[in-house]
């Protein structure tokens, strides 16, 4: 009975989605089609997530860690590295494996210098989801209106690029929040990570990024990784969290309802037809309720306002879990279980989604303006 007690509190967020999908099918009266799952975010989950482990179990983490601390001096210092980094990784491997990678390094450098825990995670998953902004392929909703309206490079640079510069000089602004507290003085353990096993997790990390990435078939390198874990230690297996893949399943079936409803099908009909601004606010909207990849794959089916669509998607990735799929693997990476932390996670999120699209809405014209030419 206490395993099962231990099993249900470790995974809140995933019966809570399984309690939603229920009450979905329920309201809707329909059930769930598998077909609206992503395998392929499944699989490339699956393959980080066995990665991380391997990277962990070297004491990879904990020696990358002791670096970043050696390199600041204060609990700022910490997250502005931490937010810097999130959104490079995100720029050009997505913000899935920047959330991935750097979470479970966040937590190794919270356990040792302690300090604040709710801002910081919610600024490192706020970085990462506007940092993916940048590039065609930095997250799905890009690379599908990159693909969808045919733009050239430069022409989608010029869309995203001034949201980029935006977002991150509000988010570095808003690390200054965070107490320039020094860093407690640590002693130092000399993490030894044999050469070995570093090439061994590069070239496991460059596999399943070949497939994340779409330059070899994602079932190639999840097969790859799989068999390469089993053969180098099949016990890391157990330390993967089964939970936020059966969530993340959870979540694609409850879009994928709520995406064919004719009530939000009509409603989206008729406010992409009113006004650029309208557009946009609908995008920031749409993907609180349904995330902003399945928004994207939705409005682009009735508007050609390409820079609303782009800047509404993406500054909506802000806000609710649900509003991208990074924030949910960010709270389940962070194995987060206290309403406390989960409310203040969400109150930080709102409040720079509030300030962010509050800004882009005051610039609107000049971005569209900017963006067509």
């Amino acid at each position: 009975m206490k395993a099962v007690n231990k099993i249900i509190k470790q995974q809140k967020i995933m019966w809570a989605t399984l309690l939603i999908l229920f009450l979905v099918c329920v309201i809707c009266r329909t059930l769930p089609k598998i077909s609206d799952v992503n395998w392929q975010t499944i699989l490339s989950l699956f393959s980080l997530m066995l990665v991380t482990q391997y990277l962990i179990n070297i004491k990879a983490l904990d020696y990358l860690s002791q670096k970043i601390i050696n390199l600041a001096h204060t609990h700022r210092q910490v997250t502005q590295l931490l937010v810097l980094l999130a959104g490079f990784l995100a720029m050009f491997l997505t913000n899935d494996v920047a959330i991935l990678s750097l979470v479970p390094l966040f937590l190794v450098i919270h356990k040792q210098v302690h300090g604040p825990f709710t801002f910081p995670l919610a600024l490192i998953t706020i970085a990462a989801n506007l940092g993916s902004a940048l590039t065609p392929f930095g997250n799905p909703q890009n690379l599908y209106l990159y693909n969808h309206y045919q733009l050239s490079t430069a022409n989608f640079f010029k869309i995203s690029l001034p949201l980029f510069l935006i977002s991150f000089v509000l988010i570095l602004l808003t690390t200054f929040v965070i107490p320039a507290t020094p860093l407690p003085v640590l002693k130092q353990t000399d993490y030894e990570v044999k050469p070995i096993s570093l090439i061994i997790a590069f070239a496991l990390l460059i596999v399943t990024l070949a497939g994340v990435l779409h330059f070899v078939p994602l079932i190639y390198t999840t097969i790859a990784v799989t068999v390469a874990i089993i053969v180098i230690n099949h016990l890391l297996f157990t330390k993967v969290d089964y939970g936020t893949l059966i969530t993340f399943i959870g979540f694609f079936l409850i879009v994928g309802i709520l995406g064919k409803q004719k009530l939000i099908i009509n409603t989206v009909t008729q406010l992409l037809h009113q006004s650029s601004l309208i557009t946009y606010l609908t995008g920031i909207t749409l993907s609180q309720i349904i995330s902003n990849v399945p928004a994207t794959f939705l409005m682009t089916r009735f508007s050609t306002d390409i820079v609303s669509i782009f800047l509404g998607v993406n500054v909506g990735g802000l806000g609710t879990p649900l509003a991208s799929f990074a924030n949910l693997l960010a709270l389940k990476q962070a194995h987060v279980h206290s309403s406390r932390i989960l409310i203040g996670f969400l109150a930080f999120n709102f409040i720079l989604l509030i300030l962010l699209a509050g800004i882009v809405m005051l610039l609107l014209p000049q971005l569209i303006e900017l963006g067509s030419l």
